[in-house]
């Protein structure tokens, strides 16, 4: 079994795709992260980043701080 607050749900889910685009309606726990999503967001509207990057920057710094985004996860992703 895995402990969940030592993982992250899997990249291919579509949540992460709408995360970064700015389509969810989530109040952030964890501040670092919601700057993140927003910048991604606005760099995807200004066409200058595309959707599949913006999700391995934000997988890849959700990795680095694994426990910090948890909370948010389990509201935004539920389970995995």
């Amino acid at each position: 079994m895995n402990d969940i607050a030592h993982t992250l749900p899997p990249k291919d889910r579509e949540e992460w795709r709408r995360l970064v685009r700015n389509e969810l309606s989530h109040y952030f726990q964890n501040y670092v992260l919601q700057m993140k999503v927003a910048y991604y967001g606005r760099k995807i509207k200004e066409g200058s980043i595309d959707i599949q990057t913006a999700v391995d920057e934000v997988y890849a710094l959700c990795i680095k701080y694994i426990k910090a985004v948890q909370r948010d996860f389990r509201v935004i992703f539920k389970d995995w």
